[in-house]
């Protein structure tokens, strides 16, 4: 497992070996792509969640059809895939925040980036809605102050996710001090990633990775309420609900 940082321009010219890219991937190594958002819209983006957090109830919705944009707090509910505690937004093509968090980022080129790897031809995925039974969604999770973190797990690999895109959306030493990500080396053990990034870069890693996030900052307060903590935003490709096969499902480790 080795940890790769590069420049924008970097990364732009190592997508053109991408069977290269993919082959440090299948060996656990973990590529950070430095300032691939920059602030503006990363603060950009928490604000139009901490905004959307302030008009709309919390809720959950299953993701069929017709599943509207919603945000939901995980405090270790039972019968999660993956014990947490994080305040998580989702938002979906086919609802108008979509478009709203989109402009935000250069997502559409991750979601490019993971339906060319796939070798599938699934139409266009930002067309899809629950019932296609393939879709893309754009989640964010805030870890809070206090203990906010997730269980170690893996999450599932499919043709349409054989990498994990993840966004640093807060300055590690500045938000937060303690805990974030973490992998787990087959040999050494825990690998925190977190210390080698910034606000704003985009981590690619494999989902069939043992990882989880260590409790941040466990001795202050939990605070729902609070703007700080750890910040991630997520480009994601999943099944929607109308798959009901559970092995596409997050599997903590305790559970396998």
């Amino acid at each position: 497992m080795q940890i790769h940082v590069l420049t924008v321009l970097e990364w732009d010219a190592r997508q053109r070996d991408l069977a290269g890219f993919m082959a440090q991937i299948s060996n656990n190594d973990v590529v950070i792509v430095r300032n691939y958002l920059g602030d503006a819209d990363v603060d950009a983006f928490k604000n139009f969640c901490l905004a959307f957090r302030a008009s709309e109830a919390t809720s959950w919705h299953p993701c069929l059809e017709g599943c509207p944009d919603y945000h939901r707090i995980h405090n270790n509910y039972p019968g999660a895939y993956v014990p947490a505690i994080q305040h998580s937004f989702f938002f979906h093509p086919w609802n108008r925040s979509f478009v709203a968090v989109s402009k935000f980022g250069a997502f559409d080129r991750l979601f490019d980036l993971k339906m060319n790897l796939s070798g599938e031809n699934l139409g266009d995925v930002l067309a899809n809605t629950p019932s296609q039974g393939v879709i893309a969604r754009i989640v964010s999770h805030r870890y809070p102050r206090g203990g906010g973190g997730q269980a170690e797990h893996i999450d599932p690999v499919s043709p349409f996710a054989k990498i994990q895109t993840l966004i640093q959306a807060s300055s590690p030493g500045i938000d937060y001090n303690e805990g974030g990500l973490y992998l787990i080396h087959p040999t050494t053990g825990r690998v925190a990633i977190d210390g080698y990034t910034r606000k704003g870069d985009l981590i690619l890693m494999s989902p069939g990775v043992r990882h989880g996030v260590a409790p941040i900052d466990p001795d202050q307060t939990l605070d729902w309420t609070g703007t700080d903590g750890r910040w991630i935003i997520m480009p994601i490709i999943i099944h929607s609900d109308h798959v009901s096969d559970a092995g596409i499902r997050p599997r903590a480790m305790d559970r396998l």
